[in-house]
C-alpha cells in the first residue's frame, strides 16, 4: 500500500483509508474480521464519526485498536449526534434485528426512525468536548489524530467560541488536526475562506460528480470519499448501451467494462486525482477490501485511459459536472 505524509497534519497515512460508516450492519466479529483484512492489507488509516451506527461503530473500532494504535490514524468527527431512546440500547436493538430479520419492511421502518432522531449542528464548544469525550472513552485512546466537524457549513467552523475550544484541545494533545468533513455542497470552492485552523477538509468525490476539480485549494489536506458511488448508474448503462461499453473498454484497452473494471476505474481516479490526500472507502465484505487494497497498490491506467473513462462516465450519466459554475 502506498503511503504518504498527509498535507500540513504531518501526519504519515495510507493512500487508501478504510470508511466505518457500514461497520454495524453485520455481526461484531465479523465487522472486526474486516477491519483485521483492511490492516493486513496495509490500510492503516480508519475514518469513523460518533454518529456511525447509532454510535457504536467507534466502540468497535476501539476494540480493533487494542495494540495497534501507535500503527494507524483515526479520524472520527462531531456534530451529527446519534438519536436516543430505545436505539441506544444494544441488546434490544440487536434483538429487534434477530426476530425481524425476516420482515425487510419493518426493519426499514426503524432504520428511517432512527435516523430521523439524528440531531445536527451540534457545534457549540461543550457539545464538541462532550463529543470529543465520548469518542475518546469508545476509541480506548487517549487522542485522536484528526478531529472533523461533521455537516457543518462556514459559518459553524468560524464561529469564535468554537475555534478556541478546539485550540485548546490541539494544546492538551488530546486532538492532532481539526478540520471540517462535510458534503461538498456545503462547502466555499475557495479554501482559502476556511480559517486555517482546519488542516483537513473531507467531503464526497468521484469520476461523476468530479468536485475535488472545482476547488480553488491552498496546500490542505484533502479526503475523498463516495469514490464507488457511480458504479450502480454506470452499470446499469451498460446494460442499456453495450456497444459503447465494448467501444470503451477497447480504446481503454482492457477486455470488457464489467462490475471489476467499473470499480477499478472509480478506485483509480480518485487516488490520481487526489495523490497527496486521503481517499475512503466502505464495505462490510472482507474480500472486497482486500481486493481494493491490492488495487491500489498497482498503477494501472495512465491519464489518457482515465480521461477517456471519465469522457464514457459523461456520456452515459449525462453530466459534466466539472464544468458547472463555481459556487462562492
Amino acid at each position: 500500500m502506498h503511503r504518504r505524509v498527509l498535507g500540513q497534519t504531518g501526519l504519515e497515512v495510507s493512500a487508501l483509508g478504510f470508511g466505518c460508516a457500514k461497520l454495524t450492519a453485520q455481526p461484531r466479529a465479523d465487522a472486526l474480521k474486516v477491519l483485521e483484512t483492511a490492516y493486513a492489507q496495509g490500510i492503516t488509516h480508519f475514518d469513523v464519526a460518533r454518529l456511525y451506527g447509532l454510535g457504536w461503530a467507534e466502540g468497535i473500532l476501539g476494540e480493533f485498536l487494542q495494540g495497534k494504535r501507535n500503527r494507524v490514524t483515526v479520524t472520527t468527527k462531531f456534530g451529527l449526534q446519534p438519536p436516543g431512546g430505545w436505539v441506544t440500547h444494544r441488546r434490544l436493538v440487536y434483538a429487534a434485528k434477530k426476530v425481524l430479520g425476516i420482515f425487510p419492511p419493518v426493519v426499514k421502518l426503524m432504520r428511517k426512525r432512527a435516523h430521523q432522531g439524528v440531531q445536527g449542528g451540534r457545534f457549540t464548544p461543550e457539545d464538541a468536548l462532550k463529543s470529543l469525550q465520548t469518542s475518546l472513552r469508545e476509541l480506548k485512546t487517549d487522542y485522536i489524530d484528526i478531529l472533523l466537524l461533521h455537516e457543518c457549513d462556514l459559518a459553524d467552523a468560524s464561529a469564535e467560541p468554537l475555534v478556541r475550544a478546539l485550540e485548546s484541545q490541539l494544546s492538551s494533545g488530546t486532538v492532532r488536526n481539526v478540520g471540517i468533513g462535510s458534503d461538498f455542497s456545503r462547502l466555499p470552492t475557495d479554501l482559502g475562506r476556511v480559517p486555517t485552523l482546519y488542516k483537513v477538509i473531507q467531503f464526497n468525490h468521484n469520476a461523476h460528480t468530479r468536485n475535488l476539480l472545482r476547488l480553488t485549494r491552498d496546500g490542505r489536506a484533502l479526503s475523498t470519499h463516495t469514490i464507488f458511488g457511480p458504479a450502480a448508474p454506470l452499470l446499469e448503462a451498460i446494460r442499456n448501451r453495450p456497444d459503447a461499453a465494448r467501444q470503451c473498454a477497447q480504446e481503454i484497452g482492457i477486455e470488457r467494462l464489467d462490475a471489476k473494471a467499473i470499480s477499478s476505474l472509480l478506485l483509480h481516479y480518485d487516488l490520481q486525482t487526489n495523490p497527496d490526500g486521503l481517499v475512503l472507502f466502505a464495505s462490510i465484505n472482507a474480500a472486497h477490501v482486500e481486493a481494493n487494497a491490492l488495487d491500489a497498490a498497482t498503477s494501472k491506467y495512465d491519464s489518457k485511459q482515465m480521461s477517456r473513462f471519465v469522457e464514457f462516465v459523461d456520456a452515459m450519466l449525462g453530466a459534466i459536472v466539472a464544468e458547472q459554475p463555481a459556487r462562492n
